[in-house]
């Protein structure tokens, strides 16, 4: 989840959009009549991935401000974000070198604006931010107040006029990347091809029990030069709605769609997986001799959920003790999977794969107890004396 890297783009289909922005002014949309102060967002417009520097000049010597950033997603839901800062001498606020003394974080955290986007209402604070039009990019507009203003006086229409405010661009596609919706035999998808001639390594890219179809890291992907195809496996366009059962043969012919593109490099493939999608990458990388490369993101060691049929077996799915599931405030369903070592027929034995493994564990996960899982993933291949892994836990 924290695997990107950096380039300039400019969508060609958002040009339209992006030009409006543009003759707006990026920098000073308000200003006070009595002030001079200059809000900067640089670059404007960037991948979904890169860094941005956040300044503010203008000020009075130690003057208190907040900075605010709000942002919608493909349901029309609001995020925001904000956080108290204090002038240096020279009336400047830097993001990139000064701390914030309040609101969603403190310290020096120059993406804390971006970082900290949660839904502005609090009956909306648990959901997720959903982005399908993935080749439009998140529109991210951010103010300077004067004082430090707590999160509903920033967000309220009732608050004085900003200062300053700026609209800033996040794309996921790069410039010249292609988006190309995939029906190939029963693999449904979309595969995302990088600008040029290629042939470009090539990845499988899957979420979790949520089903359908996430584009979005498939968009990064490919504007970072990887062809990646985003695959479903349930609940979209023909595809079973339910999460009843799992055929290897499916994730074989998503294989053979890709090594048969002309732009992706043969003979081998990667795949990158969350939650549910992290256990079928490690099957894939077991099963399928071509997937060679991993990166599994906070997941299960073991089959979970849905029975996933091999050619003369059977992978029997681990299940769910929904007496365990904790809700206070939040779901929390860490407890809830059974021990994979309870159930030993249900492990991956990923010590028989021929692939290299990277292990990402945040370790605030309340869906999956992924710090055990990892553990136990690795602790498998110690014992097969297997050292083709890397584990990153934070």
């Amino acid at each position: 989840m924290w695997i990107m890297y950096k380039m300039y783009l400019v969508l060609p289909r958002n040009i339209s959009l992006g030009g409006r922005l543009m003759a707006r002014g990026l920098h000073n949309v308000f200003s006070a009549s009595s002030r001079n102060v200059e809000l900067t967002v640089k670059p404007v417009s960037c991948l979904h991935d890169e860094p941005v520097s956040i300044k503010v000049s203008g000020l009075g010597p130690d003057e208190y401000v907040t900075l605010h950033a709000s942002m919608n997603d493909s349901k029309g839901l609001n995020y925001m974000s904000y956080a108290h800062y204090r002038a240096n001498v020279d009336g400047l606020v830097d993001l990139d070198k000064m701390e914030s003394v309040g609101g969603r974080y403190r310290g020096v955290f120059p993406m804390g604006l971006i970082g900290t986007l949660m839904p502005a209402l609090c009956e909306n604070q648990f959901f997720r931010f959903t982005k399908k039009d993935i080749e439009y990019p998140n529109v991210v507009t951010v103010t300077v107040y004067r004082g430090h203003l707590s999160a509903e006086q920033a967000s309220s229409p009732d608050t004085a006029q900003p200062w300053a405010a700026v609209t800033h661009l996040r794309h996921y596609m790069g410039l010249g990347v292609q988006r190309i919706p995939v029906r190939y035999g029963k693999v449904r998808g979309c595969l995302f091809l990088p600008p040029g001639d290629g042939p470009f390594p090539g990845v499988i890219d899957m979420y979790g029990t949520g089903g359908g179809l996430m584009e979005h890291r498939s968009a990064q992907l490919a504007s970072r030069g990887f062809a990646s195809l985003a695959l479903a496996y349930f609940h979209y366009d023909d595809l079973p709605k339910y999460l009843d059962e799992l055929h290897i043969s499916y994730f074989e012919e998503a294989v053979e769609f890709m090594l048969k593109h002309d732009k992706v490099l043969k003979p081998h493939l990667g795949s990158i997986g969350l939650s549910k999608g992290a256990d079928l990458v490690l099957s894939l990388a077991t099963y399928i001799p071509e997937v060679k490369a991993v990166v599994w993101i906070n997941g299960c060691n073991a089959n979970v959920q849905a029975e996933l049929h091999l050619h003369d077996e059977t992978l029997p799915a681990l299940q769910i003790d929904a007496s365990k599931i904790k809700i206070a405030g939040v779901v929390n369903c860490s407890e809830a999977l059974v021990d994979p070592q309870e159930y030993p027929n249900t492990i991956i034995p990923i010590e028989e794969a021929d692939a290299h493994f990277l292990f990402i564990v945040g370790c605030e996960d309340q869906n999956w107890d992924s710090e055990k899982h990892a553990d136990q993933a690795v602790e498998r291949l110690r014992r097969a004396r297997r050292y083709n892994y890397e584990l990153s836990s934070r």
